[in-house]
């Protein structure tokens, strides 16, 4: 499993947690506790809300409404659909999430009481300045999807148990989907197990017993798991029911204190979901006294965070002012400078560039004068070559057009002169046959590459053999009328028509 990429920040960072007032500083595959005393200016300070302190929920917007004035809407929404206190004063963040509606945009809101927000950090505000980052802890597993240590096509589900708090978050497609606190912090835990044994058992006492064999407890360590399984399960059954989940791969369980022995097999049996350990950081040499997976997770969003800055679910009201040079001021201060730096050069700006202009002027008025020479001894030369042009054209529209006559000329006496001969040939082959087949010819008639001719025979079968004989050739189209009889003198006619192919 990948941990943490090994990437150079200008900056180191610093995970708080302001509920145990336990930080860290880290750096690539190190994780070292530290004091705030010691922090550094520049470094990247960051922390996390727990989620029982967050009121979310989830809103619909109509999607007419412009985004300049999404803000506005969803604050005024939030007010009338929760019912708050509009005397009390929000810290208010969403996201835009998918919407079952296609008419409306779905948002997840976050918000938090401003006076709550800065009590849990005043300790920290004592002992350091700015806090450049603080989220929700269920949104900070989002950085797993992100640096990829979990797989984005999936359904997840996280149940991770503090000390003062406990929640259960799931996520789609490596997107925030749904979270909630849970009634079983670390301490609930403790008093509910106390009060099934019937005897007040220490603390410290009892974390152990939670990561260790369960010994003469174990029946009462697993009335307690089941209650915790049961009330999960019912979040579960309405968040699939509400978002449209079918299945979920898998669900991670950890604590504050490390692994929960037996809580996998629960979750195995009750929910019949494949458990792992939430556990991410194996690859860190982290303190072995302390094992809280909410400093890893911080230390993940807080590299998200430098690389593609993003205040969309930034809780932080102790933010680092900007640069000089992006703040008002600074900005006003730069423009100062530049006013009296533009005011100094001007007057030499001017002085160079009146030089600048004289001497490209001078240089430009000579080498008009050159090329004006050049071009009107080209315009002389263009205007001569012009009229031996228009006499040449001339000669050789005369010499065209007799070429053109003497060209016509021949292709006649040459069409003539085939033509006469091809004519010839064919009456000789007619003459022949009409004469094998004893027929005498009356006319002929050359018209349009036609033939007509007249024939005549006193037997009928010999003008129907000399038609068969012509038609013999395939050298012809041949075409006759019904071969009359001419009773006055005694003689059979017929009409044929010889179609001429061009070539």
């Amino acid at each position: 499993m990948l941990a943490i990429e090994k990437k150079n920040f200008s900056a180191e960072i610093v995970s708080i947690d302001p509920f145990s007032n336990i930080s860290y500083t880290h750096s690539f595959r190190d994780c070292t506790r530290c004091s705030l005393d010691t922090v550094q200016k520049n470094s990247f300070i960051i922390s996390y809300l727990q989620t029982r302190d967050v009121i979310s929920s989830t809103i619909d917007i109509n999607h007419n409404i412009q985004d300049s004035d999404i803000k506005d809407a969803i604050e005024i929404k939030i007010y009338d659909e929760l019912a708050l206190d509009s005397s009390i004063e929000y810290v208010i963040n969403f996201v835009e999430t998918e919407s079952k509606d296609i008419n409306n945009r779905s948002f997840n809101i976050f918000l938090i009481d401003t006076k709550l927000l800065q009590s849990i950090f005043s300790p920290v505000k004592e002992k350091i300045r700015y806090i450049d980052y603080i989220t929700t802890a269920p949104f900070l597993i989002r950085a797993l999807y992100r640096k990829d240590i979990l797989k984005i096509d999936e359904t997840h589900c996280f149940v991770y148990f503090q000390k003062s708090d406990a929640f259960l978050a799931v996520y789609k497609n490596g997107e925030y989907i749904y979270s909630k606190s849970l009634h079983y912090s670390l301490h609930e835990m403790h008093e509910k197990f106390c009060e099934l044994v019937g005897e007040r058992i220490d603390e410290e006492s009892f974390y152990k017993l939670l990561q260790g064999t369960h010994n003469e407890y174990h029946q009462f360590l697993e009335q307690l798991f089941n209650d915790i399984y049961v009330y999960m399960s019912e979040i579960l059954v309405f968040i699939k029911r509400s978002y449209n989940i079918d299945f979920i791969e898998k669900i991670y369980i950890g604590s504050e204190i490390g692994s929960l022995n037996g809580m996998d097999k629960f979750s195995e049996s009750h929910l019949r979901l494949e458990s792992a350990q939430f556990d991410f950081s194996s690859t860190l040499n982290f303190s072995k006294e302390k094992r809280d997976q909410l400093h890893f997770l911080m230390m993940l969003s807080a590299q998200l965070y430098i690389e593609n800055p993003d205040d969309n679910l930034n809780f932080s009201p102790y933010r680092k002012p900007p640069p000089l040079r992006e703040r008002a001021s600074g900005k006003l201060l730069g423009l100062v400078l530049t006013s009296i730096a533009v005011c100094l050069l001007y007057p030499t700006y001017q002085f160079l560039y009146s030089t600048f202009l004289h001497f490209t002027i001078s240089q430009n008025s000579a080498k008009y004068n050159e090329l004006f020479i050049e071009t009107s001894s080209m315009r002389q030369d263009l205007a001569l070559l012009k009229t031996e042009k228009e006499k040449i054209d001339g000669l050789i529209s005369s010499e065209t057009t007799k070429f053109e006559f003497r060209k016509k000329l021949l292709v006649e006496i040459y069409n003539k002169k085939i033509s006469y001969a091809m004519k010839t040939s064919i009456l000789l082959e007619i003459f022949s046959l009409s004469n094998q087949n004893e027929c005498k010819i009356e006319f002929i008639d050359f018209k349009n590459n036609q033939l007509d001719i007249s024939v005549r025979n006193k037997n009928e079968k010999k003008i129907t053999e000399f038609i068969q004989a012509l038609t013999a050739l395939n050298k012809y189209k041949i075409n006759t009328d019904k071969i009359l009889q001419d009773d006055k003198i005694q003689l059979y006619t017929s009409k044929i028509t010889i179609g001429l192919h061009n070539d």
